[in-house]
């Protein structure tokens, strides 16, 4: 519009004598046209909306981004308010609803139909304020590729986590699986020979047997924890409750095992959103982790403490420790630096801490022991309910 104004004022003028006023039009017309090519030049799409939420500009990347009204396609959407010109319904609303202030502006991602072919587009805005006007400027970025990008590298992941976790059954199969055929072999030549088997030989066999299949069927559970999607359920709740129910099932057997328990829990932690089941199974797993580390006995710290944006809790122990080149891969799938265990515990873990947009981190050092540290996220809602709303 304005390039318009300008050429008509500068033809208006071509009459004048005042060829130095012509001249600085025709500078600012030139300019104009710079910023111009320069403003459709931009890899991603962008409409500029007024306060009453009517185009003052648009760049040519738009055109092939959006999907449009067909009667509008071939008019300049200068003076056009969106839902006359843009055909997703989505996309208008939430537009709509950010610049009448029921949405904040975040930036979101939309999956638009764009004749035969299906993109991912995301959404995100920028004020833009003159001397006397404020102006919204709509930015529309394809990010399908990223998008394509991202999923082959997901699938890449998966495929080469599912080959090691697939490679580490195999690998814990084998021995119950030799155990039970070499016990089988016993039976059968017992019976080739004698005739018969007797009942304490029998009660031998069938129980390696039977311990064996036991194996084989908590093998099946853990791979099935590890490789299948967690049901959660997230309510608010007491992080230190469940720490309090964790030690109490098991100080039993810390006293028999001469495991002192030490715990320095945070009386001012605030509530979280938590699965009770899966942060409780978490707890387990570590605990019982440590309570192996320390074979001869020892002492297991577990303290809490509000960080503000997220409740850190500790579990140190003061056993054994893990080798330095052991600690990048101890979360991995069937990775173990114990004799016996699926190596699945860990996994586990991780996982159930990515689940509930924490984190999980280690510390150890080999002779003196393993600290893990395990960070949940405090909702808004609750940082602002400790601090009298002044959030």
């Amino acid at each position: 519009m304005s390039n318009r104004l300008l050429r008509r004022v500068s033809e208006d003028l071509s009459q004048c004598p005042e060829k130095e006023l012509k001249n600085l039009i025709l500078q600012a017309l030139e300019e104009s046209d710079l910023y111009s090519a320069l403003f459709n030049s931009l890899d991603d799409g962008h409409v500029i909306l007024d306060e009453k939420g009517v185009v003052v500009m648009a760049n040519q990347r738009i055109f092939s981004l959006v999907p449009y009204q067909r009667k509008y396609r071939n008019r300049p959407l200068e003076g056009m308010s969106l839902r006359e010109c843009i055909s997703d319904e989505d996309l208008c609303v939430y537009i709509e609803d950010v610049i009448n202030g029921k949405q904040k502006g975040e930036d979101r991602d939309f999956t638009i139909q764009v004749g035969s072919e299906l993109r991912t587009l995301r959404v995100s805005f920028r004020r833009l304020y003159t001397s006397n006007n404020q102006y919204m400027d709509i930015i529309i970025s394809d990010i399908s590729e990223d998008i394509r990008k991202e999923t082959r590298l997901r699938r890449s992941e998966s495929l080469a986590s599912m080959t090691t976790m697939a490679a580490g059954v195999a690998h814990e199969i084998k021995n119950p699986l030799a155990a039970m055929q070499i016990h089988t072999q016993l039976m059968r030549k017992a019976f080739q020979r004698f005739g018969s088997l007797d009942e304490e030989k029998a009660e031998k066999y069938l129980s390696v047997i039977e311990e064996e299949t036991e194996h084989l069927n908590k093998i099946a559970v853990d791979f099935l924890y590890a490789v299948k999607p967690l049901d959660v359920e997230l309510r608010l709740g007491s992080l230190n409750e469940e720490i309090e129910e964790v030690i109490s099932f098991l100080l039993p057997e810390a006293e028999e095992k001469n495991i002192q328990v030490e715990t320095k829990l945070d009386p001012f932690i605030p509530r979280i959103e938590f699965d009770k089941r899966l942060v409780k199974q978490a707890l387990l797993n570590l605990v019982q982790n440590a309570f192996a580390a320390m074979s001869e006995g020892g002492k297991l710290g577990i303290t809490s403490k509000n960080q503000g944006d997220f409740i850190s809790l500790r579990i140190k122990d003061n056993g054994c420790g893990i080798p330095e080149d052991k600690l990048s891969k101890i979360f991995e799938p069937y990775y173990t630096t114990k004799a016996s265990g699926t190596g699945l515990g860990l996994t586990l873990v991780y996982k159930i801490m990515k689940e509930h947009n924490g984190d999980i981190h280690v510390k150890s050092e080999l002779g003196k022991g393993t600290e893990f540290i395990l960070d949940f996220p405090v909702p808004v809602s609750e940082r602002k309910a400790l601090k009298g709303g002044e959030e």
